[in-house]
């Protein structure tokens, strides 16, 4: 699965559209971000309602593939020009984290 697949998917609002041949090979969904840093790899699907520039820090540092942040949340100007400079694909959804993650998970993602 790549991230055009997940936005075909889910139908989210791309706030930022990074690269999209990445692959995505897992789910997570956490607000704390040393728990990001501890927990989650590399080609993931990250499901937040953090909206800094630091959880772009964390994805590229992580290596993750999309950032999903939910519950109505736009990210901050800063965020989304980190983004772009990273090629990290944002996504922005109406839902919680939780259904996200049903989302994902209904995808194959675990």
């Amino acid at each position: 699965m790549t991230v055009r697949d997940v936005i075909k998917s889910l139908g989210a609002q791309v706030a930022v559209e990074g690269d999209t041949t990445r692959p995505v090979t897992a789910g997570y969904a956490c607000d704390l971000l040393s728990e990001v840093i501890a927990k989650a790899t590399p080609g993931s699907v990250w499901a937040t309602i953090q909206t800094h520039v630091n959880i772009i820090a964390v994805a590229a540092m992580v290596g993750i593939s999309i950032v999903i942040v939910c519950e109505g949340r736009t990210c901050e100007s800063d965020a989304i020009d980190h983004a772009a400079k990273e090629h990290l694909t944002v996504l922005y959804s109406g839902d919680s984290a939780y259904v996200v993650s049903g989302k994902l998970y209904v995808l194959g993602l675990r």
